[in-house]
This record gives C-alpha cells, structure tokens and sequence, in this order.
C-alpha cells in the first residue's frame, strides 16, 4: 500500500477518534445536566481523559502527516492531499465539537 493512501487512511482513524471522542463527551455532559446516572468509568478523571484522548489524536495525525511528507517526497499527488487530511484533523482535535451539541439540545445551557 502506498504511504499516501495510508496517511488518507490513517486520518480516518484519527477523524473516527475524533467523533466517538466528541459523542462520549456530549453523553456525559448531557446526563450529567439532566441528571441521569452516568456509566462511564473514568467520571472522576474526566479532565485526564480530555488530555490523553487529545495526545493520541494528535500522534495520529502527526503519524498521518509524516506519511504523506514521505508520499510527497517520493513525487505522489495524493502525498498532499494526507497531509492536508492530516492537517485538519490536528486542528479539529483542539476543536470542543461536544459543547455545541449540548448547547444547541434545548436545554438553554452555559457550559465553560
């Protein structure tokens, strides 16, 4: 398999993290404000949750960027197109997606 369709294929992972990062999130913010009982294991470290669910996405968008500089090295087109993949995907790790699920819910919110 090519290094750039790896790195293509490697941000999808990393996008996929993205999501089940943000949707985890919305869960537990909304049943805390609702109050539901929350399932979740790490409730009480929820902040070193954040940070290390941040740390992996980063390496593996810094792991998809690598690939596609090598790709475009070795003068592949679609080197370019993973490193911009992987480009945005950095940018989105830093993005709080969750916070405007849960204020635009209904529930009238002011998260910080």
């Amino acid at each position: 398999m090519k290094k750039g369709v790896l790195s293509i294929l490697i941000s999808i992972i990393g996008f996929f993290f993205v999501y089940k990062y943000n949707t985890l999130l919305h869960e537990i913010y909304h049943s805390l404000i609702v109050g539901k009982e929350v399932h979740f294991v790490f409730i009480d470290d929820l902040v070193s949750f954040k940070r290390l669910f941040m740390i992996v996405i980063v390496c593996i968008s810094l792991l998809s960027f690598y690939l596609g500089i090598i790709s475009f090295l070795k003068k592949s087109k679609i080197g370019l197109v993973g490193m911009a993949v992987a480009i945005v995907l950095c940018i989105s790790a830093f993005i709080p997606f969750w916070k405007y699920t849960v204020e635009d819910s209904g529930l009238d919110i002011l998260i910080n």
